[in-house]
C-alpha cells in the first residue's frame, strides 16, 4: 500500500510525536508499503528548515513552509494539492487539534480511501496553557470535536486516560482502538546492572521540568546524574554540581542505547506526559524508572512495583525515590518488572496491529 502520515515535525526533528511516526512508517516500510511523510520543514526546537523534499532511508518526505504560526508547536501549511495528487490508499494523522487534522478527513473521502488518527494525548492538566490558548482550545472542542473525531475511520489513543476525555468530546466508541506508543526490540536486548548513575534522556525543554533533577542531585552528590538531549531553542540550563553532567545535543538509538547501559535509574520529571516514548524505552532496558505523577507516568508505572512515582516538582520525594532505587533489592525487583510489563509493546508488535486494521477497513469500504 501506499500509505501518507501526516505530522507536524518531521525527520531530522527530535520530539516523542516524529518518534512515533518514525517507528511505525520504518516498520511498515520493511512489511513492504510505500511511505511518504508530509510535514512543514521547521526542524523543531530550532529555527533551521529542511529540505522541500527528499528520500532518506526509503521513506519519502514532502516539507512545506509555513504560511502562519498558530502556537509554539503549531503551524499552517498548504500541502493539500500535493497530498491529492500523490493518490496514498491510506492517509494516517498525527496529532489531535492540529490544523491539518480537519483537512485530511475531507481529503480521504474526495479520494475515497480510509483515513486515521492518532491523538498523542493533546488533554493537557490545568494550568499548563496560557488562558488565551485554554480558551481557543475550548471553544475548538465545543464548536468541532464530535465532528472532526468521527469524520476519521479510526481514531487511535495511544493512552488508556484519554478514552473517557474522547468520549466526553463525541467520539463513537466504535470508532475508538487503543494503539499505545512502544519501543525498538533491541531495547530488551540490552543487560543493566545497578550502579550510582541516573540519567534523563529526551528533549531539554521547560516542559520537562529537569530543574526538580539539579535540586535532587545537590543532595546526593554520590548519585552521578546524566542530562542528554536537544535543547529546546531559548530554554538554557546550568549546574555547577560536580556530579550533574548536561549534553545538550540530539542522539540517535545506538547513542541511546549506549547511554541507558550506562546507567541503573532513568527519571522523568515532566509536568505533563501522554505515554512517554523514553520511558517504555528505559523500562525495556532494564533500568528502575522514576516519574513524576503525570498521567502517561501512572499508567506505565505502578508506585513500588515495576517503577517508583513522585508528586510534580517535589524534589525531596524524587530524592527518596532514588535513595530507594539505589538499593540492590530494590533495584532488582523494580528493574525485572519494569521490563516485564513493558515487554509486549515492541513497534514490530504495534505495526502488525495497525496494519491489520488499515487490511481490514481497506477490503470494507462501508467503513469509510
Amino acid at each position: 500500500m501506499k500509505i501518507a502520515f501526516i505530522c507536524e515535525f518531521s525527520h531530522p526533528s527530535k520530539c516523542g510525536v516524529w518518534n512515533s511516526v518514525y517507528h511505525v512508517a520504518n516498520e511498515l516500510k520493511k512489511r513492504g508499503h510505500e511511505i511518504h511523510i508530509f510535514s512543514n520543514n521547521l526542524i523543531k526546537g530550532t529555527s533551521k528548515t529542511s529540505k522541500r523534499q527528499e528520500k532518506v532511508k526509503g521513506i519519502t518526505y514532502h516539507r512545506f513552509p509555513i504560511t502562519y504560526k498558530l502556537s509554539q508547536n503549531a503551524y499552517q501549511w498548504k500541502f493539500k494539492k500535493e497530498l491529492i495528487a500523490l493518490k496514498p490508499d491510506l492517509i494516517h494523522a498525527h496529532a489531535y487539534r492540529h490544523t491539518y487534522t480537519q483537512k485530511v478527513p475531507k481529503i480521504a473521502k474526495k479520494l475515497k480511501i480510509p483515513c486515521y488518527l492518532t491523538t498523542h494525548a493533546p488533554f493537557l492538566e490545568k494550568g499548563l496553557r496560557n488562558p488565551l490558548l485554554q480558551f481557543a482550545v475550548n471553544l475548538y472542542d465545543s464548536l468541532y470535536s464530535k465532528k472532526v473525531l468521527n469524520s476519521y475511520t479510526k481514531v487511535f489513543p495511544i493512552s488508556k486516560w484519554e478514552m473517557p476525555i474522547l468520549k466526553k468530546l463525541g467520539l463513537k466508541k466504535s470508532k475508538t482502538i487503543l494503539i499505545p506508543n512502544g519501543f525498538p526490540k533491541e531495547f530488551l536486548k540490552i543487560k543493566v546492572k545497578p550502579n550510582k548513575n541516573a540519567i534523563f534522556m529526551g528533549r531539554i525543554a521547560p516542559i520537562k521540568n529537569l530543574e526538580t533533577i539539579l535540586k535532587s542531585a545537590k543532595e546526593l552528590p554520590q548519585v552521578k546524574f546524566t542530562i542528554y538531549g536537544p535543547i529546546e531553542n531559548g530554554y538554557k540550563i546550568k549546574s555547577q554540581l560536580k556530579n550533574i553532567n548536561i549534553i545538550g545535543q540530539p542522539y540517535d538509538q545506538k547513542e541511546e542505547i549506549k547511554e541507558l547501559k550506562k546507567n541503573s535509574i532513568f527519571i522523568l520529571p515532566s509536568k505533563r506526559e501522554g505515554i512517554p516514548l523514553a520511558l517504555t524505552e528505559a523500562m525495556a532496558a532494564g533500568l528502575v524508572c522514576i516519574s513524576s505523577n503525570t498521567q502517561g507516568g501512572k499508567e506505565l508505572i505502578k508506585h513500588n512495583k515495576n517503577g517508583l512515582l513522585f508528586q510534580i516538582n517535589d524534589s525531596d520525594q524524587l530524592t527518596l525515590a532514588i535513595k530507594n532505587a539505589l538499593s540492590q533489592k530494590t533495584w532488582k525487583k523494580l528493574s525485572s518488572a519494569g521490563k516485564k510489563a513493558i515487554k509486549e509493546r515492541t513497534w514490530e508488535q504495534i505495526t502488525k496491529n495497525l496494519e491489520n486494521i488499515y487490511k481490514t477497513d481497506k477490503n470494507n469500504p462501508k467503513s469509510f
